[in-house]
C-alpha cells in the first residue's frame, strides 16, 4: 500500500516538472512565431 502511493507522489511530480517544461518550450515557441509574424508583417508593408 505504501509503495503505491510512492509511486502516485513520483508520478505526480513528474507531470508537474513535465507541465514546467512545456509551458517553457510553448512560451519559447510563441515568442519565436510571433517574431517570424512581426517581421513578415513589416516586410510586406514595406
Amino acid at each position: 500500500m505504501k509503495r503505491s502511493l510512492k509511486n502516485n507522489q513520483r508520478k505526480k511530480q513528474l507531470n508537474r516538472q513535465h507541465n514546467k517544461m512545456t509551458s517553457r518550450r510553448q512560451s519559447h515557441f510563441n515568442q519565436v512565431i510571433n517574431e517570424l509574424f512581426e517581421s513578415q508583417a513589416s516586410s510586406q508593408v514595406n
